[in-house]
């Protein structure tokens, strides 16, 4: 497991095929890139990725920077399977429509699933590898 690295205000880090993301205020365009590039080696070593993110101190995104974003997944196939923990309503719904965003204009898919905690989210996530790999 990887040491906790910054991103941004963000931290980050990878074990195996997840993605830990501490998220800190609101999220800037080259945070979101950044944090797609991760992502997108993640795919790429084991054919599918996972994202867990602490949204407890998150915030939503500037109008920028979904239009970063989404330039971002025109370009590259990303499929991610996200359990996210500590978003209020507000933040629900902007990963809502950023997952809805990225299935009409991207090339990739976002399914994101709400959970109350990081273990919660790490029993997500090892239900769904499971199913990755009974399926692949």
């Amino acid at each position: 497991m990887e040491d906790w690295r910054p991103l941004g205000k963000h931290r980050m880090r990878v074990e195996q095929d997840v993605l830990f993301v501490v998220a800190q205020g609101e999220i800037e365009a080259d945070e979101i890139i950044g944090l797609c590039e991760e992502l997108l080696k993640i795919q790429q070593q084991h054919g599918w990725a996972f994202e867990i993110v602490d949204a407890t101190a998150g915030a939503g995104m500037s109008a920028n920077t979904r239009r970063q974003n989404a330039e971002w997944h025109r370009q590259h196939s990303l499929d991610v399977e996200a359990a996210v923990f500590g978003a209020g309503v507000f933040l629900q719904t902007i990963f809502s429509l950023m997952a809805n965003a990225l299935r009409i204009v991207g090339r990739g898919r976002l399914k994101t699933q709400f959970v109350a905690n990081e273990v919660e989210a790490r029993a997500w996530v090892a239900l769904r590898r499971e199913a990755r790999r009974t399926t692949t």
